[in-house]
């Protein structure tokens, strides 16, 4: 008898291959997207891997990374279907004074410390006004679910957004991004380590760095300000934060003829001739008397090249 050998039977009649379930095919496309992930930690690529990862397990539309220190903020990336141009536009406003409008950030802290966390869109915590219609309507921006896990003095926020045409996120969405966050979140802890310790082999960013004072010096500082009006303290605390005229107005729901009154009346009282004066002599001071209301009170933010 002549008997073919087995491997040459195999090779003239493959056993074909069992079809995969829908269900699997999604498993095995969301194992190839973490690992896409893992593989572009640190690169320039990170961002569009997060994204792409997040847009199939979440339908996110866009997600935007950042790292959060007690005085600093750190923008990892911005990726998604809001065009680009408009995206880095906002993403570096956000970076340079809106994150001081941001309410979340404040009530973050104390989240996330032992295990990541999902939380959905609060707009009593967003409801400024200024903040609102800058980062949301203008963009048509409808919902956000925040990712956050934070260690000692830091933490890391990845934010998905849904445009209006594709409505809200559900309540199956934030569950599944409660599933995932500790996944994702670890991975933009790693990937925020590289590039901010490449960055810190760059030259120093530029700083508003407080004119050093003596205790006298600062006291009379204080004085000072406690002879501003509730409004003109409502303003100088706005122009500290690097909000313009404009969005002083909304913010307050004020004209910014009110708001240029005010100024020159701060000013005034304050002894100063310009916002770069303002900023040495007083934004120190403010920042004081609001870390002794238990309230941490970023001063300096920085785009991360990637």
């Amino acid at each position: 008898m002549n008997l073919t050998p087995a491997n040459d039977l195999t090779s003239r009649h493959p056993c074909p291959a069992a079809p995969c379930s829908d269900a699997q095919q999604m498993l095995l496309r969301s194992y190839d997207d973490i690992g896409q992930m893992m593989a572009a930690v640190g690169r320039p690529d990170f961002g569009v891997a997060v994204f792409r990862f997040l847009k199939s397990a979440l339908r996110a539309d866009h997600v935007v990374a950042n790292r959060v220190g007690r005085y600093a903020i750190d923008g990892l990336f911005t990726e998604g279907m809001v065009p680009a141009r408009i995206a880095h536009t906002l993403n570096q406003r956000y970076l340079d004074r809106y994150y001081l409008l941001d309410r979340s950030l404040p009530s973050s802290w104390d989240i996330g410390k032992n295990d990541a966390v999902a939380l959905p869109f609060d707009s009593q915590l967003n409801g400024s006004p200024a903040y609102s219609a800058f980062f949301f309507e203008r963009v048509g921006l409808c919902d956000k679910i925040s990712l956050i896990s934070s260690r000692d003095d830091a933490m890391v926020c990845c934010n998905l957004y849904r445009l209006s045409a594709s409505g809200p996120f559900s309540a199956a969405d934030l569950k599944q991004a409660q599933s995932l966050a500790k996944l994702v979140t670890a991975l933009v802890w790693l990937h925020a380590e590289k590039v901010v310790l490449a960055a810190g082999k760059a030259p120093a960013l530029p700083t508003l760095a407080p004119v050093p004072a003596t205790q006298a010096e600062v006291q009379v500082r204080e004085d000072l300000l406690k002879s501003l009006s509730g409004r003109e303290m409502e303003v100088c605390r706005r122009l500290l934060a690097g909000a313009s005229n404009e969005g002083v107005a909304l913010d307050l729901d004020i004209s910014t003829h009110t708001v240029r009154t005010l100024r020159k009346r701060i000013y005034k009282k304050l002894q100063v001739s310009s916002l770069t004066d303002l900023f040495s002599r007083y934004l120190q001071v403010v920042s004081e008397n609001g870390r002794q209301r238990g309230k941490p009170q970023l001063q300096r933010s920085r785009n991360i090249p990637h």
